[in-house]
């Protein structure tokens, strides 16, 4: 059996004991889902790791660049790597998503390096965007750009920019209004509902992307996933994984136990007697939710007397919440040892 193989068959042995039976996830998400350890320093046959050098890392399913995309992950965050084969590695996220990403997407480390990475002084990009400059100037050329979300190693300050290490070793500059101490920004994040919504509502208007997960680009459960780990909390990837995350909300009598920040969820029955989760988005209260659907993120409602109505709503078959569940207490990103 391939190693690949063999990753597939745990995931969905371990996912099959712990997901629900009525709302399922699809063989996909099962098949490309591997529980990880909480720590880079866990005992493991492999110690193959990679840190993400570009902006945003497009991850796909297959070892081809017309394979469909998965997911993506921004520069500084740290991957495993399970295989590596005619110029692509094979990939764990810090979620545990398996996939493909090209080598050159990727500094290549051992369990040491990538422990030195996440243990040096790093910034945490909240700009929604930014660029990496040759010099402490906005006029000064462009080494590469950086998203909200993006980690740098900080260098030194001078003015109003840091000097910074890419993962790479290439040194830049960046505008010191557009970053944040990493550790200190997520050891402060204690998000309400509406920091949950007023995060979401930064994404309106940015498009639609399939397994767009950064400013550059979202799908649905790419925007729900950004807004949480923006706010300090990482949630799975994909919306029938986060259907299995938080607290059941009541929806059986309307939506009048809905409080901002919760999750809807909209499925489909199967032949089997399951539903099939397609697509989650973030309510936003009064009625209404947001959510990256229809070519970009943008609101609705959930009232069909309302112009904005979105004729989907007869779909939702759950709400999760997420603010004050075990499952958001376990996942905050400060204690998790992928990032600290």
């Amino acid at each position: 059996m391939t190693i690949r193989k063999l990753l597939f068959c745990c995931a969905l042995l371990a996912l099959l004991a712990g997901c629900s039976q009525k709302y399922a996830m699809t063989a996909d998400d099962m098949a490309r889902t591997l529980p990880l350890p909480r720590a880079l320093d866990d005992d493991r046959e492999r110690k193959d790791y990679g840190i993400c050098r570009l902006s945003v890392m497009n991850i796909r399913e297959e070892p081809a660049y017309e394979a469909e995309m998965g997911t993506q992950m921004l520069m500084g965050a740290i991957c495993w790597i399970i295989e590596r084969k005619d110029g692509w590695a094979m990939i764990t996220t810090p979620e545990g998503y398996v996939a493909w990403v090209t080598e050159g997407s990727l500094v290549f480390t051992g369990a040491d390096g990538a422990m030195a990475w996440k243990a040096a002084p790093r910034l945490i990009v909240t700009a929604h965007y930014t660029p990496l400059l040759t010099a402490p100037s906005r006029s000064a050329a462009v080494v590469r750009d950086a998203v909200c979300g993006c980690i740098v190693a900080k260098v030194a300050r001078k003015g109003n920019y840091y000097r910074c290490r890419l993962p790479d070793g290439v040194e830049a500059y960046i505008a010191a209004r557009d970053v944040a101490d990493c550790r200190d920004y997520f050891a402060s994040q204690h998000p309400s509902g509406g920091d949950i919504v007023a995060t979401a509502k930064r994404y309106m208007g940015v498009p639609y992307l399939w397994a767009g997960s950064s400013g550059k680009g979202l799908d649905c459960s790419g925007l729900s996933q950004r807004v949480y780990m923006e706010r300090g909390i990482l949630l799975p990837r994909n919306a029938s994984q986060q259907a299995e995350v938080g607290d059941e909300v009541d929806i059986t009598g309307g939506w009048s136990n809905l409080q901002p920040g919760d999750l809807l969820f909209f499925g489909r029955p199967r032949a089997n007697g399951s539903v099939g989760i397609y697509h989650v988005a973030i309510y936003i209260g009064g009625g209404q939710f947001i959510h990256s659907s229809g070519g970009l993120v943008h609101v609705n409602s959930l009232s069909p007397d309302r112009d904005d109505y979105f004729s989907g709503v007869a779909n939702i078959v759950s709400a999760r919440r997420i603010l004050g569940s075990d499952d958001a207490a376990s996942s905050l990103i400060i204690n998790n040892g992928w990032y600290f």
